[in-house]
């Protein structure tokens, strides 16, 4: 079967086209993705500073929803589901994009809580599972655009989940308070230092960028003075020597400081040395729900 997802984030907007296969009883067997396709229309830009999702990024996403509609129909998808994150939940316009984009288009977008956001990629626990050790507990870091997602998995599933508005996009443009990183720090003491996670499992474009540039080889962890030493080496750079001499593309370029920023104090507040990438994002919950709605 093939199904793909639309995930509308704050920095930018991804097509996931997959082929899913299961057994009779409906366990998956094989998932495999077919295409990916990110393209930087950063809502959140706009939604976070003024509210509102601009004409200039309204008329970007029709577009890039109209070309995901037509890659849709080129790959002869059998079913979508599109999703959007904090950008669209907080951008006071978001019911007129969202009609107006059913009604040229025929896509329709669902706004989903971070809750939501959060147990999407958490549904993938097979995949996360296959060369994690599951006698430990581990901690699911998801930082995107406008706000960050943290649950704690063991082997009973779900132990503690919370949605903080801590982003990348809030952090480059200086909107995130004292009083919110405080409000992390303590979430963080009361319900994960006790339960002493073996490891961070990171998610998100940034955090897929630093393991793409460290060289490790899948599920091999990169250690905390890793991140640290990639952060400070990145943070001396201005913006434009991000791009040039870095290799980012500039959506890129200017929030993958404040991404290990997060990651950082994350790990420091916990104690934890390590993080796990296992490149699945919201997209890939998305399908993986999908497909286990239509069995």
């Amino acid at each position: 079967m093939r199904l793909s997802a639309i995930d509308i984030g704050s920095n930018a907007i991804r097509l996931l086209i997959s082929d899913i296969q299961a057994d009779k009883k409906g366990n998956i067997i094989h998932f495999r993705k077919v295409k990916l396709y990110r393209v930087p229309v950063r809502l959140g830009m706009d939604a976070f500073t003024e509210k509102k999702i601009s004409p200039k990024n309204v008329e970007k996403l029709f577009k890039a929803i109209r070309a995901f509609k037509a890659l849709m129909e080129v790959y002869e998808v059998e079913d979508y589901r599109a999703c959007a994150t904090s950008a669209m939940r907080e951008a006071d316009n978001s019911s007129e994009v969202i009609g107006k984009i059913l009604a040229e288009t025929g896509i329709e977008i669902h706004i989903i809580d971070g809750q939501e956001e959060a147990q999407l990629i958490l549904s993938n626990r097979a995949l996360l599972s296959q060369d994690l050790d599951t006698r430990f507990n581990h901690l699911y870091v998801d930082v995107g655009g406008g706000s960050t997602e943290i649950s704690l998995i063991g082997q009973e599933g779900i132990l503690a989940s919370r949605s903080f508005k801590v982003g990348t996009i809030r952090l480059f443009k200086n909107m995130v308070v004292d009083a919110v990183w405080k409000e992390m720090e303590n979430w963080l003491s009361n319900e994960i230092s006790p339960q002493r996670p073996l490891n961070v499992i990171g998610s998100g474009g940034n955090i897929n960028r630093i393991f793409k540039r460290s060289g490790n080889q899948r599920y091999q962890p990169i250690m905390i003075q890793a991140l640290r030493k990639e952060r400070n080496l990145l943070a001396a750079l201005e913006i434009e020597d991000r791009i040039y001499l870095q290799d980012l593309n500039r959506d890129r370029a200017e929030v993958i400081v404040p991404a290990l920023d997060i990651f950082l104090f994350v790990m420091d507040k916990t104690g934890i040395q390590q993080v796990v990438v296992p490149k699945i994002g919201v997209a890939d919950g998305i399908v993986r729900s999908l497909f286990l709605n239509k069995i």
